[in-house]
């Protein structure tokens, strides 16, 4: 992967392989570093931007992606909240995925959400992705929130 060949934002949801993709950014990271692979996990976090138009250039570490909802909640003010009454599924903003050491991923305050390429989940699950949250994210997991692409 030549990082100068990716786009500034990626529509995860148009690859046939994305986990190929998120890997290659922990590898991308791991060679510019110097690190071993085995100690990188990728890592999220959510933009405000939620066009591609609205990215002035590709991010130093890792990629933008876009193309994902969310499922049994919504975002609003950069954290989970309380799904809207009739709403199933919120657009997500364009998230940023670099990867990271496993001990900088656990931070506190987020959720790890489930990521899926479909809304039939099982076999088609990816990876998991950190959102934020002001709640325990055992309230997340218990109602089913995922991300979809």
């Amino acid at each position: 992967l030549n990082p100068e060949e990716i786009p500034k934002v990626t529509w995860i949801s148009g690859l046939v392989n994305p986990t190929s993709f998120l890997t290659a950014i922990c590898q991308v990271t791991a060679q510019k570093n110097q690190w071993e692979l085995d100690r990188l996990v990728t890592f999220t976090r959510v933009t405000k931007f939620m066009s591609p138009d609205e990215v002035d250039a590709k991010p130093r570490d890792g990629a933008y992606i876009t193309g994902l909802k969310l499922e049994g909640a919504s975002w609003e003010d950069g954290s989970l909240q309380k799904s809207k009454p009739k709403e199933m599924y919120c657009e997500m903003p364009i998230i940023h995925v670099k990867a990271v050491t496993k001990e900088k991923a656990n931070v506190g305050g987020m959720y790890g959400c489930p990521v899926y390429m479909t809304g039939a989940r099982g076999k088609d699950y990816y990876w998991t992705a950190q959102l934020k949250t002001a709640s325990p994210p055992a309230r997340w997991t218990l109602a089913g929130v995922a991300l979809l692409g």
